[in-house]
C-alpha cells in the first residue's frame, strides 16, 4: 500500500519536497493509515508531517475517545498534534444544514485555519476508493451532472487525497500488518443516513454482480472530471467574453448568450452566481434553467430567486446577478471616510479604504479610483443617491443626472439605491464601481493624489 499512496502522490504531485502536511485524523482506520503511511514515507518525500483533530461536539462520550485515540497515534508517531472542537449542531441549525453537511462545513474551516497556523502547505485527508464509489452513487441518486459524477477530485487547492486509489479493504489490512489501533464510529452503521444504505447494502450488491464495481466507478469518476474540468474552462472563456462584473453583481449579454450551446450557457450561469456566491451549492438545475429562460426569451424586468440572498434581473438586454434587495428599498444614512482609513458599511455590503498617494495612473480595476488630493475639501462621506444627485461623468464638461447615468450604464433599478457614492461636500467623487467625477480627476498639475478602493462582502 504504501507504493501505491507514493504513487498517487508523485502522479498528482501532492507534496513536494520541504512542504508540511497537516494530516486530518478522526481516531478511524483511513486516517490512521494515512497519517502511519505518510510518516513511513516522510524519509522519502521529503516533508514535514503534522496532525490535527476535530471535535464535532457530536457523538458525546464516544467522541471524546475518538479524540483521545487521534492524540495518542500522534504521540507514538512523534507527530506534533492540535485538536479543535466545533459545535456542528448549532451550525446546523442556523444554516438550515444537515449535521452530516454542517460538519463537513466546519471541518475543513478549522483544518484550514489549523494549516495557517502550522505553516502547512498540504491538507491531507483519508478518503478511499470507497468513499469514491459511494460518492459517486449518492450523487447519481440526486440526479447530479458531470460535476457530481466527477466525484472527489484527488487534490482540491491545498486538499490532497493520498489514499483515493486503496480501497477500504485495504486500509484495514494495513493497519492490521502494522498493528494499528482505531476506533468505528458506530454512526456509520446507522442505515437512516443514505450514505451508509449505500455503504452496506448497494455496494455489496453490486460486487455480487461486479466484483470490481468500486474501481469501476472511480474510473467513470476520472473519465468524468477530465470532461468536467474541460467544460469548466470553456465556460469560463465564454463568461468573460460575455460578461462583466462590477460592484458586487455579474452582467451578461443576453444576445451573445443566446447563441452559446445549452450546456455551456448553463456551466457560464453556475460560474456568475459563484462569482457572486463564492460557492455552487444548493444552485439547482431548476433555478439553471430558469436563469437560462430568462437571459434567453425573459421580458426586462423579470427576476429569479437565487440561494445565497442573491437573484438575477433580466434589464436592458443584459442578465445582472447580485445581491437581493426589495424594490425602494434604500440607506439613507451617511458614513465617515477618513483619510487615511476606511469604512466598513454592513447595510451596503462594503468596505471602502481610502490612502494618500504618489500615484498617477488611474487603475484599472472599477473598485478602486485615484483622484485629486487638492480637488477634495475633506472629509469624505460615503451615502447613497439622494433625490436631484447629478454628476459630471469622467472626460465630460457637464453635468447629468444620477438617475440618467444608471439608465445608461444599465444598472438595474433593484440595486441603484444601494450603489455606494463617496463625496465631498455636496460634489459626488466617485460612483463606486463605475467613474469618478471629471472634477476630481488627475491632472498634469497635480501634486498628490488619493487613492480609494471598494471590497464587497457577503
Amino acid at each position: 500500500m504504501l507504493e501505491r499512496v507514493a504513487a498517487a502522490i508523485a502522479a498528482h504531485q501532492m507534496i513536494l519536497p520541504g512542504e508540511t502536511v497537516l494530516v486530518g485524523i478522526s481516531g478511524g482506520p483511513d486516517s490512521t493509515a494515512l497519517l502511519h503511511a505518510l510518516v513511513e514515507l516522510r524519509p522519502r518525500l521529503r516533508c514535514r508531517v503534522r496532525a490535527c483533530h476535530v471535535h464535532h461536539g457530536l457523538r458525546g462520550a464516544d467522541a471524546d475517545a475518538d479524540a483521545e485515540q487521534a492524540k495518542q497515534l500522534a504521540r507514538a508517531l512523534r507527530v506534533p498534534f492540535t485538536q479543535h472542537r466545533a459545535e456542528v449542531r448549532s451550525l446546523a441549525q442556523r444554516r438550515g444544514l444537515s449535521l452530516e453537511a454542517a460538519a463537513r462545513t466546519v471541518r475543513y474551516q478549522l483544518l484550514e485555519k489549523a494549516a495557517d497556523r502550522a505553516g502547512a502547505n498540504r491538507i491531507a485527508t483519508g478518503h478511499t476508493a470507497d468513499d469514491q464509489a459511494e460518492t459517486l452513487l449518492l450523487n447519481l441518486l440526486r440526479g447530479a451532472g458531470p460535476a457530481g459524477l466527477a466525484g472527489i477530485p484527488a487534490v482540491r487547492g491545498r486538499i490532497i487525497r493520498p489514499l483515493l486509489e486503496v480501497t477500504r479493504a485495504e486500509v484495514e489490512a494495513y493497519c492490521e500488518a502494522q498493528q494499528l489501533s482505531y476506533r468505528v464510529d458506530q454512526s456509520n452503521l446507522d442505515l437512516r443516513f443514505t450514505r451508509n444504505r449505500i455503504r452496506h447494502q448497494i455496494l455489496p450488491a453490486l460486487r455480487k454482480i461486479q466484483p470490481r464495481a468500486p474501481a469501476s466507478l472511480c474510473r467513470m469518476a476520472d473519465i468524468m472530471r477530465a470532461e468536467h474540468e474541460f467544460m469548466v474552462e470553456q465556460a469560463g472563456n465564454a463568461l468573460r467574453e460575455i460578461g462583466a462584473e462590477r460592484l458586487g453583481e455579474v452582467s451578461i449579454s443576453c444576445g451573445p448568450f443566446a447563441k452559446l450551446p445549452r450546456a455551456i450557457q448553463r456551466r457560464v450561469l453556475r460560474a456568475a452566481v459563484a462569482k457572486i456566491k463564492g460557492d455552487e451549492l444548493d444552485i439547482e438545475l431548476e433555478r439553471v434553467d430558469a436563469l437560462v429562460s430568462l437571459a434567453v426569451s425573459g421580458q426586462t424586468g423579470g427576476v429569479v430567486e437565487l440561494p445565497g440572498g442573491l437573484r438575477a434581473e433580466r434589464t436592458y438586454g443584459e442578465l445582472v446577478i447580485g445581491p437581493a434587495v426589495r424594490r425602494g428599498e434604500a440607506a439613507t444614512a451617511e458614513w465617515a471616510l477618513p483619510v487615511p482609513g476606511q469604512v466598513c458599511i454592513p447595510d451596503l455590503g462594503v468596505e471602502l479604504t481610502a490612502a494618500h498617494s504618489r500615484a498617477r495612473r488611474p487603475p484599472s480595476s472599477p473598485m478602486q479610483a485615484l483622484v485629486d488630493a487638492e480637488a477634495i475639501t475633506p472629509p469624505l462621506q460615503v451615502r447613497t443617491r439622494r433625490r436631484g444627485d447629478r454628476f459630471t461623468p469622467f472626460g465630460m464638461k457637464r453635468s447629468v443626472k444620477l438617475q440618467d447615468l444608471f439608465v445608461n450604464s444599465k444598472v438595474p433599478r433593484a440595486e441603484r439605491a444601494r450603489v455606494p457614492l463617496v463625496v465631498s461636500g455636496d460634489e459626488i467623487i466617485w460612483i463606486v464601481g463605475h467613474r469618478i467625477n471629471d472634477h476630481f480627476k488627475v491632472r498634469e498639475g497635480t501634486r498628490r493624489t488619493i487613492r480609494l478602493e471598494a471590497r464587497r462582502f457577503s
